[in-house]
């Protein structure tokens, strides 16, 4: 189990390589109430590279960015609609299990970007809040009963919330 959880750390770290040179460059990678935590992660990664020449004489080797990025993130987890800097006091996602099963792992497919401390939004993500924006405008066009069409409002609301974060993104980029 240890092994696999490393597997999957290691995955992670490889899809963040990208960012950090991005990041490396001074660009804005990321949105969202966890974006900051996300740059200092990334900045603290750069940082030690700058600052070890036999580190910054390696950098050429992407494997040494992999193992930095395992070791300054081993709590993000990777998401589809997001990705979760993990704390599990400040997770939302939690709020919505038992006391009991709380504080053990995120719930991404739960995670509500706009509202959770631990959320981050990348570029990746647009895609998939894109279509589900015209997908809510679309369902928005049939006749409704009004707690329905309020509830589809709402969502709406909340994915335009992500949408608006990642164009402030694109336009920073």
């Amino acid at each position: 189990m240890k092994e696999f959880d490393t597997d999957l750390q290691t995955a992670a770290a490889r899809k963040l390589v990208g960012l950090l040179k991005a990041r490396r460059s001074g660009e804005t990678i990321a949105v969202g109430p966890g974006a900051a935590r996300f740059h200092a992660g990334l900045d603290k990664v750069n940082t030690a590279i700058d600052q070890r020449p036999a580190l910054r004489a390696q950098i050429a080797d992407e494997r040494l960015e992999i193992t930095l990025l395992r070791d300054e993130f081993t709590d993000l987890h990777l998401g589809t609609v997001n990705h979760c800097m993990w704390n599990a006091p400040t997770a939302e996602c939690q709020n919505q299990l038992p006391p009991a099963q709380r504080g053990q792992a995120p719930l991404l497919g739960a995670c509500q970007p706009s509202r959770c401390r631990n959320s981050v939004l990348t570029l990746s993500h647009e895609r998939i809040w894109r279509m589900e924006e015209a997908d809510l405008v679309e369902f928005l066009k049939k006749k409704l009963s009004k707690p329905l069409r309020d509830q589809a409002l709402a969502r709406l609301a909340e994915v335009r919330s992500a949408t608006q974060q990642i164009e402030r993104l694109k336009e920073n980029a």
